[in-house]
């Protein structure tokens, strides 16, 4: 990972392009006080990264946008390799009355920084889930 002193440290962002194809996608642009902006060279999708505290944990939260559709599981996929590598992500189905929705083609993931789940284990059950 490269380091300059006033890139966000929670979020390697050269590290992530490499990840998500240094031949397809920009360099990374500040996004906010804690995240990165990642444009698609052919300019058809955008990657939002950010980091936020809540309830004392520092939450990631990853965007996919298309400029034409919604992205695809495999962009989904892309996403997930790329900003939590093999650390477990989300992705949320809000109620209706807590749903936001500032982009009609993006999907989200959002994960714990430091990777640990927030879910049970549910391989620990009965094997009815």
């Amino acid at each position: 990972m490269v380091t300059v002193p006033d890139w966000p440290q929670s979020l390697p962002a050269l590290a992530i392009r490499r990840l998500l194809g240094r031949d397809n996608w920009s360099t990374p642009v500040r996004f906010g006080p804690d995240g990165w902006r990642f444009d698609h060279l052919d300019g058809t999708a955008r990657i939002l990264i950010s980091v936020d505290q809540l309830d004392g944990v520092e939450w990631v939260h990853a965007s996919i946008s298309r400029t034409d559709r919604i992205p695809s599981y495999a962009d989904l996929k892309l996403l997930h390799a790329a900003v939590f590598v093999d650390r477990w992500a989300y992705q949320v189905f809000a109620p209706p009355a807590d749903h936001v929705n500032i982009h009609d083609r993006a999907l989200h993931l959002f994960g714990r920084l430091d990777g640990h789940p927030s879910l049970p284990d549910f391989t620990q059950g009965t094997g009815s889930i």
